[in-house]
Parts: C-alpha cells; sequence; structure tokens
C-alpha cells in the first residue's frame, strides 16, 4: 500500500482524529502563547491567565476523545504521536497552572517543544494533517536571528 493510499477503516480514523489533531495543536500554540507575554515580561503571564484556563478546558477535551479513539493498524503510530502529544501537554498544562505568580517560562516550554514534535510526527504518518511552518512565513524571522520554540 503506498504511503498516501488508506483503507477504508483508516480512512475513517483519519476523520476522527482531525479534530483531536487541531485541538491538540490549537493548545499548544495558546500556551506558546502565554509563554511569549511571559517572555516578554508581561504582567498578565499568571498561571490563572484565561488563555491557559481555555488551553485546559479545550486539551480535557480533545484528550477524552482521543482516549476513544481505537486506531487501525495504519493508524497506530499517528495515535501514538497524538497520544503523546496529548500527554506533553497534560505535563506543560499542570506546571503552567501550579506556578506561583509568574508562569517559569523554560519548565514549561520543554513539554511544549515535545507536544509539538509529536504533533509533527503524526502529522507525517496519515495524509490530511498539516502543521504550519511558522519559519517559512511571511512573519518569519530572517535566519540570523531565528530561535526554535
Amino acid at each position: 500500500m503506498k504511503s498516501h493510499q488508506v483503507d477504508d477503516a483508516t480512512a475513517g480514523y483519519i476523520l476522527e482524529t482531525r479534530e483531536c489533531f487541531e485541538d491538540l495543536r490549537q493548545v499548544t500554540a495558546q500556551i506558546a502563547g502565554v509563554l511569549v507575554l511571559a517572555a516578554a515580561g508581561g504582567r498578565s503571564a499568571v498561571p490563572d491567565h484565561p488563555m491557559l484556563e481555555a488551553a485546559a478546558e479545550l486539551h480535557r477535551a480533545a484528550f477524552d476523545r482521543l482516549r476513544g479513539i481505537r486506531p487501525t493498524e495504519r493508524a497506530r503510530v499517528h495515535h501514538l504521536c497524538l497520544t503523546q502529544a496529548a500527554q506533553a501537554l497534560s505535563n506543560a498544562l499542570a506546571i503552567a497552572l501550579s506556578g506561583g505568580k509568574r508562569i517559569e517560562i523554560a519548565p514549561v516550554l520543554l513539554p511544549v517543544r515535545a507536544a509539538y514534535a509529536h504533533l509533527q510526527h503524526a502529522a507525517g504518518a496519515l495524509p490530511g494533517f498539516e502543521m504550519v511552518a511558522f519559519g517559512q512565513g511571511c512573519c518569519a524571522a530572517p535566519p540570523t536571528l531565528q530561535t526554535t520554540l
């Protein structure tokens, strides 16, 4: 079977998990957004920031849905990657939400990076899951100025 061809059951799995993938990607972006605020010295980058609360709620719903989905043999790697991303985001949220008055960037950033990597692997495991390459976007800094998330 060619990598871009999928059987009917796997096509059903793809349709069923697309929303989970998108939600986990959004949670990753929301946490990263709060980390940008914290890095910029924003006083609103606190553990009870509304964006973190929204991210935690969206994450909880996506992870619950993901746990109920049974992958086909062809989709096992994809499902494992999504599950690992969701778990890494659980860790990031737990660290961010348990902070004192301010969010510590480094301890939250590590699991966020891991989640992003797992989502990238998931995107490559099956067709229909795309990651935006921000480094190639119109707002990307020149290569000499870029830093990795």
